[in-house]
């Protein structure tokens, strides 16, 4: 809950800690984007000893939230995935909730916007789905590819369309070529929630859905208000959970907009930021 004026940093610790996953507790590159430091596992551990319950909100796939998050040691409660669309209950080890979107209107102005564009799509726990010349140039889980008709035939929490780009991925902008096949494809707000991302990708998912919709349903679970609630995040998509959170934490490595928007900043992902704020309470 974020504004202009200076406000002192929060003294009372919270019910609810919420972490984003790429650039918050891992690198986006390197020996660290995929292994959180032990720093940050003993620190989130740390907070669950508490009592406090730690939840995951990231625009990744359920399948990568879950890698990540058993990685830092949570082997209980939820993950908010594909920017609010999925949840999973870590413990259970089942998605407990989805939205889903049609994604042959989306992917028929996608084409007509760029003829180039190739399409990767969410289904289940099984992995990515995509057209054949989808670039497969970082780790995820595959699995297997299909062809355009197939894609459109069912409804899923998450649409990626990606065209080629030479934008670094956790950069200082998003992606301009992706900018421009979104904006070329002019997509209803009102039947699509879209994210340009950094290295030619924009998800699609349903309208009315974000990472703050997602935290708000994890919260409701504990039984937590949105003012006993603290968030870390790095990136554009936290803004809607920056917005909603009683206090919100940006990395230091963010972008001068995200930073402005929270009402902290913490050291960069690189000096555990997370962990450094979170030991002002735990």
């Amino acid at each position: 809950m974020s504004s202009s004026a200076p406000v002192a940093p929060r003294t009372e610790p919270p019910k609810l800690v919420a972490v984003d996953l790429d650039g918050t507790v891992v690198d986006y590159h390197g020996p660290r984007a995929t292994v959180p430091s032990r720093t940050v596992i003993d620190a989130l551990r740390a907070v669950r000893d508490a009592g406090v319950p730690v939840a995951v909100v990231t625009g990744r796939a359920i399948w990568g939230a879950v890698r990540t998050a058993e990685d830092l040691g949570l082997d209980e409660g939820f993950a908010s995935a594909s920017h609010g669309a999925g949840e999973y209950d870590l413990g259970a080890r089942a998605i407990t909730h989805q939205h889903t979107v049609d994604a042959a209107i989306a992917v028929e102005a996608l084409i007509a916007s760029d003829p180039a564009v190739e399409f990767a799509v969410e289904w289940d726990l099984e992995g990515w789905r995509h057209t054949k010349g989808f670039r497969r140039d970082f780790p995820a889980r595959w699995a297997g590819e299909i062809t355009v008709e197939e894609l459109v035939s069912r409804p899923a929490p998450r649409l990626v369309a990606r065209v080629d780009s030479n934008n670094r991925y956790g950069g200082a902008e998003r992606c301009p070529q992706a900018m421009r096949l979104a904006a070329g494809a002019a997509l209803d707000a009102a039947d699509y929630h879209v994210e340009v991302g950094y290295n030619g990708w924009v998800d699609i998912g349903p309208p009315g859905v974000s990472k703050a919709t997602g935290i708000a349903r994890i919260a409701a679970r504990y039984g937590v208000s949105s003012s006993d609630t603290v968030v870390f995040g790095d990136a554009h998509n936290d803004l809607t959970m920056f917005a909603w959170a009683g206090w919100s934490v940006a990395m230091g490595q963010a972008v001068p907009e995200v930073r402005a928007a929270a009402d902290e900043v913490a050291p960069s992902v690189w000096e555990d930021g997370v962990a450094k704020v979170l030991a002002r309470w735990f």
